[in-house]
Order: structure tokens, then sequence, then C-alpha cells
């Protein structure tokens, strides 16, 4: 479609419908939060698989070593997704800085 062929009404109706153009730092904002969703994943695996059934009294819950070891894996994976996440962030080069913070 030529975009000399649409209206300024087609123009302010794709204005207000399509997202702004994803500069770098919304796009390193968005994969730092969907890290940190992971690594909070991460934690409550860990947290609901090792360290509840480590402070449960012996007595009343049977304490899995096989249970515990799987949800060690698994938040171990879940991390290593949130690490892979944070690798696609691409940071300036050193030198090439904003002017404005020397």
């Amino acid at each position: 479609m030529d975009t000399k062929q649409i209206t300024d009404r087609e123009r302010r109706f794709l204005t207000a419908v399509l997202p702004p153009r994803q500069t770098r730092k919304s796009q390193e904002d968005r994969l730092k939060a969907l890290a940190g969703a992971f690594q909070t994943t991460a934690l409550s695996i860990s947290g609901a698989g090792i360290i509840t059934p480590l402070f449960t009294g012996q007595g009343q819950v049977h304490v899995s070593s096989q249970g515990m070891i799987l949800a060690g894996c698994i938040a171990l994976i879940v991390e290593t997704i949130s690490l892979l996440i944070l690798a696609f962030i691409r940071y300036p080069e050193d030198g090439k800085e904003d002017a404005d913070h020397e």
C-alpha cells in the first residue's frame, strides 16, 4: 500500500492502533522484566521444593530427596533461561556511551 494514498483519518487510526516503534531502551526493559519473571519463578520453585520441606518437621511430612533434587534441577533450568534472556540485551561498547555521562 502506498503511503501517499493514506488519508489523514486512516493515518490517525493507524497511529492509535499500532504500537510505537520499539526503542533499544524499551526492548532492554522488556527483556529485563521477562528475565526477572523467570528468576522469580526459579526462586519460588526452589523455595517450595527445597527450603519448605527442610523446615517442616520430619515426623509430619516425608522429605523426599528425589523431589528436592527434581525441584533443584527445574529451578536451575528456569534460572538458566533467565540468564539466556539477559544475554540478548545489547549494551553499548566502552567509549560509545552518551556524552552527557562524562
